[in-house]
């Protein structure tokens, strides 16, 4: 089953074959903007400034117009039209920004496909969304599936077909049938219950409401330079793309390698980017440093403390907080610019969007009051691909509506703030503050994970007869996920082989942190799993060999305070065993760098995970560093303030 498309021409008739050639059959009827049209907005007067900027290579709007158009007319040639949909199977890079236009061009869905997943959710991706075609890179073409047929986009034979196509623009005349508003713009796959990720099809009629709320809001003009670091796979990629585009300005795109810590540092100065888009815990990885072109940083994706905006927010550099699920097109609501003396909320509504707080009956709750949000208005998603039960389960009629709207129901937790005075500690009245999700869903790294997932992964093993996975928030205050098992028929288990297992169909932010093996199920009186009853997961620890030099003194101090342990760490103990993760790592790496006046890549977190091979790698590398060596400086009449000062003076200028 594919996605439905909608019956009869742009007019609403139904479409008489072979008219689409005729002027009465190219009538179209005026409505949203589309996708594609949102992307080539720009074209016309920003056509010779620049587009993309990836890894030295640059594309100005109109070039990018034109190879675009042309590798459009080598979809349509192939059949591809609106209602079919095409994936983008790559890493994040400049072909993939290339590939994402020529598809909306061709009036077709795109839905990302991450070469780098497990091959069983590539397949259940490619095979669900009934993609008709696949663009990609040699790359990463033996990581994709036979099926649907690949046009490999660096295959010599590919760029001598794609040149021979004509680069102007791509009419509603060319297409293969008229594309309407309702038809899908993208489809994007998130964490499902039933062990599948399940598709979200969003369609063109709320896209251009949210980019042009979030464009003011943001402050996007044809001189900023937006970042694009977030994986194809969130969907905050397309906000990150369309911000850009249709302001004229600059999109830079990080490789996949710079998603956090120092490589993203180097990035964000070296390429003087203005605005960016990040989840918390990629934004914790990442030293403030003196980015003095960075204008704008927004959070998406989960909670975080004020911590993060006192790091972050200056006199100089909005932080904004941002909200929005998959199923209500990317982002419904803004905070103002953050101060991390008052409270953190989501901000209210984008103009067009209804947010609701109700209680379990579907009545509205009382300022102050928790309660579920819902969400109401043209940005909501078509549904759920293929899944007609969990779409009418998670759109719901809106009792408040008399158009028989819909309304989506998003497991959020939140409250509305029931002050208006805006003081120090205080919200201002109508502003949402997130509180947590109502379900068993968690997010780790900004992706949205159904706990059911892992479960379903990891009784697939065939020792296993139970499993529940649960999040449990470290010391340090990160989110790690840790799997309960229960052996079949008193099988002796393997975690480490149990984890191999997992990763082997789910990606690498879905594998536990640490996996219990039970000796039986706690229960409820009513029979029911107590989830409260599971024992606390006891990270790895071996036997205790204490440091002894100097650096090795510090790395076990860093891991600690990062891992939140509070017995001291022996030499031997793997940083990963303990609950780290990748952006821990990274944090690690770059407050060790910090105090060792070196640059240390995050990559040597993972090849010596322990404090000994750890001190060990650092001492062999030392002469590697190419870190300035300090000395003295003459002194000036006036020492200028550091960061951190001048924060402080602004704060206590601005609320005395």
């Amino acid at each position: 089953m594919g996605i439905p498309t909608p019956a009869g021409d742009a007019s609403g008739q139904p479409a008489e074959p072979g008219k689409r050639g005729k002027r009465a059959g190219r009538r179209r009827r005026a409505g949203a903007v589309t996708f594609g049209q949102l992307l080539t907005s720009a074209v016309e007067s920003a056509s010779e400034r620049l587009a993309v900027v990836y890894e030295g290579r640059e594309l100005t709007y109109r070039e990018l117009d034109e190879r675009s158009s042309q590798l459009a007319r080598v979809l349509v040639a192939a059949g591809v039209g609106p209602g079919d949909v095409v994936a983008v199977g790559m890493t994040r890079c400049l072909e993939s920004v290339l590939s994402v236009w020529a598809v909306a061009k061709s009036g077709a869905a795109y839905v990302p496909v991450d070469p780098t997943y497990p091959p069983d959710r590539i397949g259940h991706m490619l095979t669900d969304s009934g993609a008709r075609l696949g663009l990609t890179l040699g790359v990463h073409r033996s990581a994709l599936p036979d099926s649907p047929d690949w046009l490999v986009l660096d295959d010599p034979a590919t760029i001598q077909r794609i040149a021979e196509q004509a680069g102007h623009p791509v009419s509603y005349a060319d297409r293969v049938r008229p594309l309407h508003e309702s038809h899908p713009a993208y489809v994007i796959y998130t964490s499902g219950s039933t062990g599948k990720p399940k598709g979200v099809v969003v369609s063109h009629t709320g896209i251009a409401s949210v980019v042009a709320a979030k464009r003011e809001h943001f402050g996007v003009t044809g001189e900023s330079r937006m970042l694009h670091v977030c994986s194809p796979n969130f969907d905050v990629s397309v906000l990150e793309l369309l911000l850009a585009f249709t302001a004229g300005a600059t999109l830079v795109i990080a490789p996949p390698s710079a998603w956090g810590g120092s490589g993203l540092a180097e990035l964000l100065a070296a390429q003087r980017v203005t605005h960016t888009i990040l989840t918390p815990a990629a934004l914790e990885t990442v030293e403030p440093g003196p980015f003095e072109d960075l204008e704008m940083v927004a959070v998406i994706g989960d909670k975080f403390g004020p911590e993060l905006v006192g790091r972050w927010a200056s006199a100089t550099r909005r932080m904004i907080n941002s909200y929005g699920p998959t199923e209500a097109t990317i982002a419904v609501s803004s905070s103002g610019p953050m101060d991390p003396n008052q409270l953190i909320t989501i901000g209210p509504a984008i103009p067009g969007v209804t947010m609701l707080v109700l209680d379990e009956r579907l009545r509205p709750v009382p300022a102050g009051v928790i309660g579920e949000l819902y969400i109401a208005g043209a940005v909501l998603a078509q549904g759920y691909l293929n899944r007609r039960g969990l779409s009418a389960d998670r759109f719901v009629a809106n009792p408040f509506a008399t158009d028989g709207n819909r309304m989506y129901r998003t497991g959020d937790l939140v409250r509305r703030a029931a002050v208006a005075s805006g003081r120090a500690g205080e919200a201002t009245e109508g502003e949402i503050e997130y509180l947590g999700r109502s379900d068993f869903q968690v997010k780790i790294r900004g992706f949205r994970i159904e706990l059911g997932e892992i479960d379903t992964a990891l009784t697939g093993h065939p020792d296993i007869d139970f499993a529940v996975t649960l999040g449990r928030e470290l010391p340090s205050g990160a989110t790690a996920l840790v799997a309960y098992v229960l052996p079949r028929g008193g099988a002796s288990v393997d975690t480490d082989e149990l984890s191999e297992h997992v990763a082997r169909s789910l990606p690498a932010y879905m594998v536990p942190s640490a996996i219990v093996v039970l000796d039986s199920i706690p229960l409820t009186p009513v029979g029911k799993l107590d989830r409260k009853a599971l024992p606390e997961p006891v990270f790895a620890v071996r036997e205790y060999r204490a440091p002894e030099t100097d650096v090795e003194h510090l790395i076990v101090k860093v891991f600690g305070e990062l891992l939140g342990h509070t017995d001291p760490l022996s030499m031997d103990d793997n940083f990963f065993e303990l609950g780290g993760n990748s952006l821990i790592a990274a944090r690690a790496a770059a407050r060790l760098g910090a105090e060792l006046d070196r640059r240390i890549a995050v990559q040597a977190m993972f090849d010596a995970p322990t404090p000994a091979a750890l001190a060990e790698y650092l001492v062999e590398t030392a002469s590697d560093s190419d870190a300035l060596a300090l000395g003295p400086q003459p002194r000036p009449e006036r020492v200028p303030l550091s960061l951190a000062q001048q924060r402080m003076w602004f704060l206590n200028r601005f609320d005395p």
